[in-house]
């Protein structure tokens, strides 16, 4: 039976508070960067200001890919084909779904993040150089002018992590203030700044989002005058320090909302005919027709094997009837002249002595043992014939 998921299935995703705020917006990115300096090599290395730009167009651009991820996942189930052998019944049928859509669901971020790894990859592999600064530094040399190339050199940021060995090196994201008689670093809650763009935003967390002094912070030194609301942390299942790296595993998907319609399904396999087996147990009518069944087999069984049985006795008291005897005349000697010895005879009448030999009686008793050795394993026989029957009729009544 192969019927299309788009018939009786609806999803819907609800995505993170930060996706629909306007801090993931385009417009807010151009206005909050609008009082920077054109040249953000103004600012010093570690400034953050040099990477707002960027996050803000990553948080953009990540929000907009997870939902093309899910639209398109969505469409892909809808229009796949469920395929069972028969009509589902109503319980059935939201188990089978529910579990194709949690295995679909686990399956879902798995494009995602292979194209993000991807690019990663290839930007790391082939060492390319960040256009903030932030990865290789170049090397300037005041005594080898007749030499036409800059050597460069790795930036090593917390832990002794170096860009020219891992991609992912990070360090705290500050607001850094120099004059002529100090430096200030003021740092910005949950956000990093590393080798790339990306491998730190993925590191940070939504944590300034959340809280209202670091988002003023944030308008502070940018020169940015409007105002917005911090994102409320009620009614998440994320917590305001899980990092955008598990948030892009996650597709920014606050939590699915699934509806299923078992009417269109049920219509769309309507069945030509519906019947069902009721088995009842252990009643009056259930009882009887045991014992007829039991009968029955009984009855095909005792008419097939008592011929046999009278056969095999008949058999019995022939072998009896024809036991051979060794017949001998009594020879009683007279005394004659010549020494013969006569059989007597009297009124015309011989008279015969019958004995037993001893072979004759051993071989009596062979018979007899024989004969009550097949009887006894015709007795055994003949009993596992009746129990396998009344076992194979009592379970064809149950069945």
């Amino acid at each position: 039976m192969l019927v299309q998921n788009i018939i009786f299935y609806f999803s819907y995703s609800y995505y993170l508070k930060i996706c629909s705020s306007p801090f993931a917006s385009e417009q807010w990115r151009i206005d909050i960067t609008a009082g920077l300096a054109a040249n953000l090599s103004i600012y010093t290395r570690r400034d953050y200001r040099r990477f707002l730009s960027a996050h803000l167009q990553l948080l953009h651009g990540l929000c907009q890919l997870s939902k093309e991820a899910v639209y398109n996942w969505i469409n892909q189930f809808r229009t796949s084909l469920l395929v069972t052998s028969e009509l589902l019944s109503e319980t059935n049928f939201h188990q089978k779904l529910e579990s194709l859509m949690e295995q679909s669901k686990s399956n879902a971020p798995t494009t995602c993040r292979h194209l993000l790894f991807l690019i990663r990859t290839i930007n790391h592999g082939n060492a390319f150089m960040s256009i903030y600064g932030t990865t290789f530094e170049y090397i300037v040399r005041t005594n080898t002018l007749d030499e036409f190339h800059a050597p460069t050199r790795a930036l090593i940021y917390d832990d002794e992590c170096s860009c020219g060995l891992c991609s992912n090196c990070t360090t705290q994201a500050n607001f850094i203030i120099s004059n002529s008689s100090k430096i200030i670093s003021i740092s910005v809650k949950g956000l990093k700044i590393g080798c790339t763009p990306s491998e730190s935003f993925r590191a940070s967390t939504l944590e300034c989002f959340y809280d209202r002094s670091c988002i003023n912070l944030i308008h502070q030194y940018t020169n940015y005058g409007n105002f917005h609301r911090p994102l409320s942390i009620m009614k998440s299942r994320f917590s305001t320090n899980t990092t955008i790296a598990e948030l892009i595993d996650n597709l920014f998907i606050e939590q699915w909302s699934n509806k299923t319609n078992y009417s269109s399904y049920f219509e769309q396999c309507l069945p030509s005919y519906c019947f069902y087996t009721s088995v009842p147990r252990f009643n009056l009518i259930y009882i009887i027709t045991l014992l007829l069944s039991l009968q029955g087999g009984l009855t095909i069984i005792l008419k097939w094997i008592c011929p046999k049985i009278v056969r095999i006795a008949s058999k019995i008291n022939d072998y009896r009837k024809k036991r051979t005897n060794t017949v001998r005349p009594a020879c009683v000697p007279e005394r004659t002249s010549n020494g013969v010895c006569n059989t007597t005879i009297d009124n015309v009448t011989t008279n015969v002595e019958i004995r037993s030999t001893p072979e004759t009686s051993q071989t009596i008793v062979v018979r007899s043992v024989r004969c009550t050795s097949k009887v006894f394993f015709g007795c055994i026989l003949l009993t596992c014939v009746l129990a396998a029957l009344a076992i194979f009729s009592f379970y064809g009544v149950r069945q």
